[in-house]
């Protein structure tokens, strides 16, 4: 019998052996894990940054909102409309078209009347900062208004135009009427003291009457400003800590109730 002296008998193909199969599934999960916590830090950080964005812009509104509406607390006044009826709606059925100005100042509240959109009608606005059922805040500053007539037939607004995320609640004495509880390990506190409305009468003198709940007892108020400081739903994701944002804005109202007893 002849034989091939090429030919050799052929050997089985070598594959990986398992050790060199789980180097490669370990080093693929190393990159993959790589990768996907980038892609987790990406997102974490878009929604901060989305947040802090939503939160400045809604806070800025909202105070841009409240200043356009000081500028015409007390329009039209009552030595213009009915020869200068009463504040007072129950003393006078007239004074519905009547603005009073601000009826209502606390460090944490304000009410106050005026032709709001220049048509000759009297709205009365809410301003107000709520707490949660828990107490503490992040809090919630909300504004309603209703038109004079509705609220003094007993109405109440409903609040559709509100800033979230909240932390101060001055008392006008220097500290917070609600406590700050936010997550993770930042402090917060010393955000809590400062006013949400502060007033200023004519020469300039804060909060002159303190608290007021009259047209007549608020008559000397010419001013007010309205402070938030806010922070994200979103903390840091490289602080874990809330950034916190603050702004304030100051207007002087133009018309109001000079004599007391009167528009």
């Amino acid at each position: 019998m002849l034989h091939d002296v090429n030919s050799r008998p052929s050997r089985p193909q070598r594959g990986f052996s398992l050790l060199e199969l789980l180097l490669v599934v370990t080093i693929l999960t190393i990159v993959l894990g790589v990768v996907m916590d980038g892609m987790v830090q990406m997102q974490q950080r878009n929604s901060a940054e989305s947040s802090k964005v939503d939160t400045v812009q809604e806070t800025r509104d909202f105070i841009d909102q409240v200043v356009r509406d000081i500028h015409e607390v007390g329009y039209p006044p009552g030595r213009v409309v009915n020869n200068n009826p009463s504040c007072d709606p129950l003393a006078n059925p007239n004074a519905a078209s009547v603005s009073c100005g601000l009826i209502y100042f606390s460090p944490t509240q304000i009410q106050y009347e005026g032709d709001l959109d220049g048509k000759g009608t009297v709205y009365r606005v809410w301003v107000n900062l709520q707490v949660p059922a828990s107490g503490n805040c992040p809090c919630i500053l909300q504004r309603g208004v209703l038109t004079k007539t509705s609220a003094i037939g007993g109405n109440v607004p409903t609040y559709f135009t509100e800033v979230n995320g909240v932390l101060n609640s001055g008392n006008g004495a220097g500290a917070g009427t609600f406590p700050i509880s936010l997550g993770g390990p930042g402090s917060y506190a010393t955000y809590a003291t400062a006013d949400v409305f502060d007033s200023y009468d004519v020469n300039g003198t804060l909060n002159p009457v303190g608290t007021c709940s009259t047209a007549p007892a608020c008559s000397s108020i010419r001013s007010l400003q309205i402070t938030a400081n806010v922070a994200p739903n979103y903390m840091d994701p490289k602080t874990s800590t809330y950034p916190v944002y603050s702004i304030t804005s100051r207007a002087r109202m133009n018309n109001g109730c000079s004599i007391p007893g009167t528009c």
